[in-house]
């Protein structure tokens, strides 16, 4: 449970008043990899802390496909701003993409957190802030931007993370072609376009940013 104390919900909050928040009546799930943790349509009335593991969002359209909305690693909430929502049915398939262990707590045993404790309230506040700015430029993205600038967004994404312009990806090209909603063909040959161009150099999951100031210009431009 020590992990717990790292997830942005607690933030600026001491392991103490973390253990005197959650206390003692909450008990944990685990999910082995490959399991559905909650299906896309289903109601979200418990809120969902990623303890342990990693898992995946994932949303499928009126024709069946799957795309992949983002990859959340512990420690980490699930779907902060839909708990509260007065439509709060989740929009996307959550899967486990490792064994996940997972802490519910209830809507009304959250409420009540955080009117007792304002830095709870204040983080909670933040976290739905930052996950609406997040979906925002997700959607720009995925509906405007060429397959270069989706790329290129997503490549600085993992370089701001990193602080490294070599750096080992976690997705497989198709997992990004679904994430960018675009076949794998296109995907690969873009990839070799910028890789031509001296942008990036690519190995598989191995990339190198060449010439950052480009990306960020292809990225702003096109999304």
């Amino acid at each position: 449970m020590e992990n717990i104390i790292k997830c942005p919900l607690f933030k600026g909050i001491s392991s103490e008043e973390v253990n005197k928040i959650i206390g003692e009546k909450f008990g944990i799930r685990k999910f082995e990899q490959g399991r559905t943790i909650i299906k896309q349509g289903d109601e979200y009335s418990t809120l969902l802390i990623v303890i342990d593991g990693e898992v995946s969002g994932e949303m499928t359209d009126l024709s069946g496909k799957n795309v992949i909305i983002e990859n959340i690693p512990a420690p980490n909430v699930l779907a902060p701003a839909i708990i509260f929502a007065e439509n709060n049915r989740i929009p996307v398939n959550v899967i486990a993409l490792t064994q996940v262990t997972i802490l519910p707590i209830s809507r009304e045993d959250f409420t009540y957190m955080l009117q007792k404790n304002i830095k709870l309230l204040n983080n909670f506040l933040q976290l739905i802030s930052d996950r609406s700015r997040f979906l925002t430029d997700k959607v720009r993205l995925l509906r405007f931007g060429t397959i270069k600038s989706k790329i290129a967004g997503y490549l600085i994404e993992i370089y701001s993370k990193k602080d490294n312009l070599r750096f080992e990806i976690k997705h497989s090209q198709q997992e990004l072609a679904d994430m960018f909603g675009v076949t794998r063909p296109a995907l690969a040959k873009t990839i070799g376009q910028m890789t031509d161009e001296g942008l990036i150099l690519s190995n598989k999951k191995e990339f190198k940013i060449l010439n950052l100031n480009e990306l960020y210009r292809i990225y702003r431009e096109n999304a």
